[in-house]
């Protein structure tokens, strides 16, 4: 365990960490697509999506979340040759609030939550994480959005506050994600540890490095010696 037993602190992405993010992302894309005579494969246009949202977060000005959804929606589909109507580029931002947690999440956090200070740090608008913390069972001790700095994540002003809130150095966090471009490697960067969370399915790069890699939050609990 070495330097994971001075962990103090776990933060966590929420959307494909905790939410089944890609499962939802997957049915909004391919029913677009099956609507209009679209034959792709889903986990071609998921990627395709991600790189399109990519680039307008990391654009120079900022946008709320909502804006993003709708504009990467409509930009994956006209690279397609597909324009979708203005109820269909909302289809994300609808449905966000909806999708469920993983299974282990809410009974983990719970363990988790007995043991650690424990927050959000995501790139959503607050509207939709309030609609999505009471599926998740414990109450965060912080939640970080985009909303509230302005920012996105892989930039580093999510990390940064996470530091600042808890008035800990950095070493005492442990960063859980799913995600390398977007959680992993700009929480290393800010000098968190950093646990990989796999999940089944979902369509991620490999981390280049990190301090532990897990299976779900079931992993995490095992990794911690949490029962």
């Amino acid at each position: 365990m070495s330097n994971l037993d001075q962990v103090e602190i776990l933060t966590f992405d929420c959307y494909g960490t905790l939410i089944d993010w890609e499962s939802g992302i997957r049915q909004v894309l391919g029913e677009i697509a099956a609507r209009h005579g679209l034959n792709a494969p889903v986990d071609d246009l998921v990627r395709e999506w991600e790189a399109v949202q990519f680039e307008l977060i990391s654009a120079a000005s900022f946008r709320r979340y909502h804006g993003i959804l709708r504009d990467s929606l409509r930009q994956t589909f006209k690279r397609r040759g597909v324009s979708i109507n203005p109820k269909e580029q909302d289809l994300l931002a609808e449905k966000i609030g909806g999708w469920q947690p993983f299974p282990d999440t809410k009974p983990i956090l719970a363990k988790l939550k007995k043991h650690y200070l424990i927050a959000i740090l995501s790139n959503i608008d607050d509207d939709v994480l309030a609609q999505t913390v009471p599926k998740l069972g414990i109450e965060f001790d912080e939640l970080i959005t985009s909303d509230q700095l302005l920012s996105y994540k892989p930039r580093p002003a999510h990390f940064q506050r996470a530091i600042k809130a808890f008035e800990k150095p950095p070493e005492l966090f442990l960063h859980c994600a799913f995600g390398a471009k977007y959680d992993l490697k700009p929480a290393q960067d800010a000098g968190m540890l950093t646990a990989w969370v796999k999940r089944p399915g979902a369509i991620q790069e490999t981390p280049a490095s990190v301090t532990a890699e897990v299976d779900g939050l079931t992993g995490l609990a095992q990794l911690l010696q949490i029962a």
